[in-house]
């Protein structure tokens, strides 16, 4: 038999008995306060602090979020009563806390050393629940030196040493959560930062989207709110925003937790005068995390012109109009150091946006400084006008700096070339404030990841064993593969299936050769490449 202990207690004969009782007689876990206890535990064990079941034993934890333990309350004690443990002997009882907006549930087990029965029950258990997320195991007595992890016995080194050739951040995760010394061993070792992932698809009708890792080489499908299915991401930040414009209205969303950001109307669109219908963006960066009141949003539309906007004042929305002489055909945009700069289709130029406020307290573009950059030092004409594949701006080493795929030489296939803006010094005779692009020979520990709508330089620690390499370039070409056209057989590697559209598969070109290839010098690359969908894949940060 099994009592229940709460504010009564009520003697269980049968099954049928316990179970209307339980509905009619005990409080659910919704309506229990904060810091109440509710337990349920074999006749004659009492679920005392002291004692020796207390003392020996251990217990099978879970955690969940407020409001959420309900079901599996409830699934818990029926296998309890109803005998479906295998060592059901070695259970004294169950225990559901709440504290403040996390509620846990405990199976108490009487012998803690019983390594057989801890890991029938906590299997068993978590089958019962079909729970998929992971359960912990606590000791009660944690001064017991009898209670021993499986591999608490393995010294020190032999666990630095695995854990140092465990690869990617997400096999590290695992490692710490096979048990209390190897999860020891892992907090010994600073964590990885998290490198970009590419989501596949950022426009199409998928109830789920799809991550790759290029790491690991691995596929993540993550679920999306049901409204936001079939929208197009046209921007992301780090920490897993993602934005999107089509349909209206204009969102921001947390695409690993659903979360999104607070908006007002007028931040859902934008509206230009004398203009029928809101104004498309074809981009979207963040000057700082969009939960950041003071965070500006800066968008590339699609008559190229620049729009901006403060999460923090949703009275001003998006303003479009500034300095009479800023509008112009943008390619691309970046925050660097706190500024805003563009990069014009026109020739290439590179200007800086000034910003202020409007009387509303709205950001708007007060002035346009098309910086001077010396055409000695810039690439031909020809080249720049004519010939360039694809260009991207960014922050790289506290600079901003340009990567230009272009051909470069006759005869060759396009490849990039990564360049940093410095200032000219007075002595080489040219004007204050003249600039000039130095060509980065190598990216030392840091790889690019660049994309139509977004670009970020990451540093690459030296212990990563993944598939990411420093001194690289990954990119989303920016264009879809027309179904007929076929890149070098050699380079394709088949990356993924095609999605719910039934037209967008995906490759991956092998990387370029590095260092000089017919006298001319090269960063190694990695392209994903699209057939059939006109949305390139877009690089999305996990953590910020």
């Amino acid at each position: 038999p099994w009592v229940v202990f709460s504010q009564m207690i009520i003697p269980a004969t049968t099954l049928a008995t316990f179970v209307s009782g339980l509905y009619k007689n005990i409080l659910q876990p919704s309506k229990l306060g904060v810091g109440a206890d509710l337990h349920c535990f074999k006749n004659k064990i009492e679920p005392k602090c002291e004692g020796p079941i207390r003392r020996n034993g251990g217990a099978w934890t879970i955690s969940c979020g407020e409001g959420k333990s309900q079901p599996l309350w409830l699934d818990t004690i029926l296998a309890l009563i109803g005998g479906k443990f295998e060592y059901g002997n070695e259970i004294c009882g169950a225990v559901l806390s709440v504290c403040g907006k996390q509620e846990t549930i405990a199976i108490w087990i009487k012998d803690a050393t019983n390594e057989a029965a801890q890991l029938s029950i906590g299997k068993q258990w978590k089958e019962f629940l079909e729970y998929k997320d992971s359960i912990e195991f606590i000791v009660h007595d944690s001064d017991a030196t009898a209670v021993q992890c499986w591999s608490s016995t393995f010294p020190d080194d032999p666990l630095d040493v695995i854990y140092n050739k465990v690869p990617s951040h997400c096999s590290r995760v695992r490692f710490a959560a096979v048990c209390r010394s190897w999860c020891t061993a892992a907090s010994r070792h600073p964590a990885l930062p998290e490198l970009p992932w590419l989501l596949l698809s950022p426009r199409d009708r998928d109830t789920t989207k799809r991550l790759y890792c290029p790491e690991d080489s691995k596929i993540l499908r993550i679920s999306l709110p049901s409204d936001f299915i079939g929208n197009w991401f046209v921007g992301c930040h780090g920490g897993g925003w993602v934005a999107s414009f089509e349909p209206p209205p204009f969102r921001i969303l947390n695409i690993f937790s659903s979360v999104e950001v607070a908006l007002s109307e007028k931040q859902k669109g934008i509206v230009c005068p004398g203009r029928l219908g809101q104004i498309i963006i074809w981009k979207i960066i963040f000057s700082k995390p969009p939960t950041s009141s003071d965070c500006i949003i800066a968008a590339i539309t699609d008559n190229h012109g620049i729009a901006l906007c403060r999460v923090g004042c949703p009275n001003g929305g998006w303003t479009t109009k500034g300095h009479v002489s800023y509008t112009m055909e943008l390619v691309d945009i970046a925050f660097c150091n706190g500024k805003l700069y563009g990069l014009t289709r026109d020739r290439w130029e590179l200007v800086k946006f000034e910003i202020g406020a409007d009387e509303d307290g709205a950001p708007v573009v007060t002035a346009v400084d098309r910086l001077v950059v010396t055409v000695e030092h810039q690439q031909p004409p020809s080249v720049w006008a004519n010939r360039v594949d694809a260009s991207y701006i960014f922050e790289l080493h506290g600079k901003l700096a340009t990567a230009v795929r272009s051909p470069w030489s006759p005869n060759l296939r396009p490849f990039f070339k990564v360049f940093e803006l410095v200032d000219i010094d007075a002595s080489e005779g040219m004007a204050h404030g003249t600039h000039k692009w130095t060509e980065v020979m190598s990216l030392g520990d840091f790889a690019l990841f660049l994309g139509p709508n977004s670009s970020k330089a990451v540093h690459v620690s030296a212990d990563r064993r993944g598939g990411v390499k420093r001194n690289h370039i990954y990119y989303s070409y920016h264009r879809r593969l027309a179904q007929k056209e076929v890149l070098l057989s050699t380079d394709l590697v088949f990356l993924t299936s095609s999605n719910a559209d039934g037209d967008s598969v995906y490759y991956r070109e092998d990387e370029s050769l590095s260092g000089a290839v017919g006298g001319v010098h090269r960063i190694g690359a990695v392209g994903y490449y699209v057939r059939g969908s006109p949305n390139p894949p877009v690089w999305l940060l996990p953590l910020a």
